[in-house]
């Protein structure tokens, strides 16, 4: 590359509103390592996007196209990549060699693999780009020691198709295989405050009873923040108990008999069910469906037993009350955590923004509810 230089041209696409009313939608289902990166994002070309009615203005869409940009291209250089120089030492701080990955470890192989073979037929392009645009590579222009310009356009574009087609930092179209030719550059926090949580919910499995149980760890306190969703219930337990007539429970008749049926066991009200349920009778899959416990209090009249965090109260608060469904690959042996909390940070113009996120992590395996059906049980009777 000694002598050669190369002249690049991006076209900018800022968001907005163009012909037609089209925009470009981006989507982040999931992201892992709490924060949101360009990574997360795909692209919904089947998303209306923000409408006039809803209350936003909407910049029209705004093409720029700077002019090509000229330099020297410099090798990249990375801890243990192999020096251009024969015969010179190389750095043995990083051992490549020293690697041992199993033949279906791919990303640790592809690693190895661009190290040691293909890094030095890359080089290093600088060129900055403001915070929120979405722009597009057009094309670089390669000019060589005799003059020759050669214009070497996306790698979708050239002859093989997909087949021979890779990006780094391509976007990829929402739910499908398909790459575009697009480099999102949000504006990425680099540090946040984080509260206590003010909603947890462990999702796990409890194979004794059959049932996945949402578990409300920690819900939503009255004043602020979160209070532990255990003492929560059984605080409310004992309220609704004191408003019955006696406030106590019935005494059992004495028949002499020395066992006794039961007809099952309750679970704390923070326990939120969920049931294998068939998606349809075409579909033979299996969702999990929240349910509800009865509340069984004696002289207060029956009534199921609601979830309080707003993770397992989806679709309850509305007019008219929706099913919420999770689907059994969310829900693994491990089980799951979910967490709400605030957060809050401080951007570049010294403005402080705060938000509550959610996150998804792994459980500490099953669980046991205690609940049991159809149960025989000896009646204990004391010696006086």
């Amino acid at each position: 590359m000694v002598g050669q230089s190369v002249g690049i041209s991006v076209c900018l696409l800022r968001s907005g509103r163009g012909a037609g009313g089209r925009q470009t939608v981006l989507v982040a289902g999931e992201y892992a390592h709490g924060l949101l990166d360009w990574y997360a994002f795909d692209i919904d070309p089947h998303s209306p996007g923000l409408q006039e009615t809803d209350g936003i203005e909407i910049p029209p869409l705004v093409l720029e196209t700077q002019p090509p940009l000229s330099f020297l291209p410099a090798p990249i250089t990375f801890g243990g990549a192999p020096n251009v120089r024969w015969w010179e030492f190389e750095d043995r701080k990083t051992d490549f060699g020293a690697l041992k990955p199993s033949t279906t470890d791919l990303a640790t192989l592809m690693l190895a693999e661009f190290g040691l073979i293909f890094s030095n037929d890359w080089s290093v392009i600088p060129y900055v780009l403001p915070l929120g645009t979405l722009s597009q590579v057009l094309g670089v222009v390669v000019k060589d020691v005799f003059g020759v310009r050669t214009l070497v356009r996306p790698a979708s574009q050239t002859t093989g198709g997909e087949r021979e087609r890779w990006g780094m930092y391509d976007l990829s179209i929402y739910q499908q295989d398909t790459v575009i030719e697009r480099l999102f550059l949000p504006p990425v926090i680099g540090k946040l405050q984080e509260s206590e949580p003010i909603d947890n919910v462990i999702l796990g499995r409890d194979e004794m009873a059959n049932m996945t149980w949402g578990v409300e760890h920690t819900i939503p306190s009255l004043v602020s923040g979160g209070t532990n969703g255990f003492e929560a219930a059984k605080a409310l337990q004992r309220y609704l108990s004191s408003l019955t007539l006696d406030g106590v429970e019935e005494e059992m008749l004495d028949t002499g008999a020395r066992i006794r049926y039961k007809l099952g066991r309750s679970v704390p009200e923070n326990w939120i069910p969920f049931i294998p349920v068939q998606t349809s009778e075409q579909n033979p899959e299996i969702r999990l469906q929240r349910a509800a416990m009865p509340r069984l209090i004696p002289g207060t009249p029956d009534s199921p037993v609601e979830p309080r965090t707003a993770f397992l109260r989806t679709g309850l608060d509305q007019e008219v009350p929706q099913s919420f469904f999770i689907n059994g690959e969310e829900v693994p042996k491990a089980g799951a955590v979910l967490t709400r909390t605030y957060q809050r940070t401080r951007w570049y113009d010294g403005k402080v923004v705060t938000w509550i996120g959610r996150r998804k992590s792994t459980g500490l395996g099953q669980g046991s509810s205690g609940l049991l059906w159809d149960r025989v049980e000896p009646i204990e009777r004391s010696s006086g």
